[in-house]
């Protein structure tokens, strides 16, 4: 009778392992199948399956002959990663041959390409995209994030339901989205992806949610000095500038258009809407913290903290932008296209660029902005029933998110906000860290 040989992954081995450390070799191989031989030597290499790859099945690759070297050069790299600093291939055969000649005096070793291939597999180690490029925290950053959710959620406590808790973040956003990253054949020298020439050309996207799961209108900035002679798809408020960025007279007619119009701002005065914001020198000019704070409680993140607590950066950014990414691909393979004379192939148009904006924030979930809430820890949904539900919202699920009130609710608005304007407002004004 021929016995069949059997093979097993990295994850089934250390399964069996775990069995036959409670119950002994022989009782694991009667159940598994496999050899007590084959047990007892993956029990002697226990500490390398627990490194491998769950789906590999063996090691294929040469073991290390300096294992004091590869300790030490895995050293170094962990504690450049710590720091959040960039780590080369071409700097890892660098510190390896200066700790080898240096630290070791190993006198025979090259450092080439395929020790540095070999020692990145034997210590599960690749080449990876960069997720964020930003400062790194302050040093003092666990107080004031402490301090900021304190003083958010205690204005949250006094009475602010969740639909009046607003967070906005300005996002860049380029003309051709590309990827840094394709699938192509192994060995391929030239690795191309096909553009219109405007991947420096960028827009901004200013995007805002509140804490209930809303979306105000997203506003979009282009680089120009005169509105582009386009139709604009409903629901989305397009700006022009210089510079393509924005500045506090944007930013004034972003609290005008959108911030003001949203859901339900009718019925609220200043002191019984929260918005949240980072430090960006648009957001923080004496004229713009005057003109918001005629509408909401202004909260700027303390600098360095956005990704901590911006629930914007945390979940709906990302996601965002993916889509947006999508739709550009999308466009870039199916689309109908125009060329210049020269067969250059024309950018997408001002108004395509809009509706991608708009079918991709659309696309966005109530979950997926509550959890940017959550996340950021500035509201507790736990604590949160029928009691805490805005009185004057009597809107069924089957209402747009995006909904903006009609020209004679905005006079109304003007109105209320002369009879408020009389209220006595909080002694101190909270501008950040």
């Amino acid at each position: 009778m021929v016995k069949i040989r059997k093979s097993y992954t990295s994850a089934k081995k250390l399964e069996i392992l775990e069995y036959a450390e409670n119950n002994g070799n022989r009782a694991a191989s009667r159940l598994y199948g496999a050899g007590e031989t084959s047990i007892r030597e993956w029990r002697k290499e226990k500490s390398v399956l627990q490194v491998m790859n769950p789906k590999k099945r063996s090691r294929r690759y040469r073991q290390e002959f300096w294992p004091k070297l590869e300790t030490e050069v895995k050293k170094f790299i962990n504690e450049k990663r710590a720091e959040n600093r960039q780590v080369s291939t071409k700097m890892i055969r660098m510190e390896a041959k200066k700790i080898a000649k240096t630290k070791l005096k190993i006198t025979d070793f090259k450092g080439s390409d395929q020790w540095c291939n070999r020692f990145m597999k034997r210590h599960r180690l690749s080449v990876r995209a960069t997720t964020s490029v930003g400062q790194k925290l302050p040093i003092d950053w666990e107080e004031k994030i402490a301090s900021f959710k304190l003083f958010v959620n205690n204005y949250v406590k006094s009475g602010i339901v969740s639909q009046q808790i607003g967070n906005m973040d300005e996002i860049p956003v380029s003309f051709d989205m590309v990827g840094s990253h394709t699938v192509d054949n192994t060995g391929a020298q030239d690795i191309k992806i096909s553009t219109t020439g405007h991947e420096k050309s960028n827009l901004t996207v200013i995007l805002c949610v509140t804490a209930d799961g809303g979306k105000c209108a997203p506003l979009v900035i282009f680089k120009r000095k005169t509105m582009p002679k386009e139709e604009f798809p409903k629901g989305v408020v397009v700006k022009v500038n210089e510079k393509g960025w924005i500045n506090q007279f944007i930013m004034n007619e972003w609290l005008d258009e959108v911030w003001r119009t949203r859901k339900n701002a009718l019925f609220t005065s200043n002191t019984k809407s929260i918005l949240i914001w980072d430090s960006a020198s648009a957001h923080i000019t004496e004229n713009v913290k005057s003109v918001v704070q005629r509408y909401s409680r202004l909260e700027v993140i303390p600098g360095g903290l956005t990704k901590k607590l911006q629930p914007l950066d945390l979940t709906v950014n990302k996601s965002f932008k993916s889509k947006l990414k999508d739709k550009w691909e999308k466009w870039m393979s199916e689309g109908m296209h125009s060329f210049t004379k020269n067969g250059t192939q024309r950018r997408a148009k001002y108004s395509e660029i809009c509706k991608w904006i708009k079918e991709c924030w659309d696309e966005i979930t109530i979950d997926c902005i509550k959890n940017g809430f959550r996340k950021a820890g500035i509201y507790d949904y736990s604590t949160e029933d029928s009691s805490s539900r805005d009185p004057m919202d009597e809107s069924t699920d089957e209402e747009s998110e995006n909904e903006v009130l009609s020209t004679d609710e905005v006079l109304l608005d003007e109105l209320s906000h002369v009879i408020e304007s009389s209220e006595s407002e909080y002694d101190e004004d909270f501008e950040g860290f």
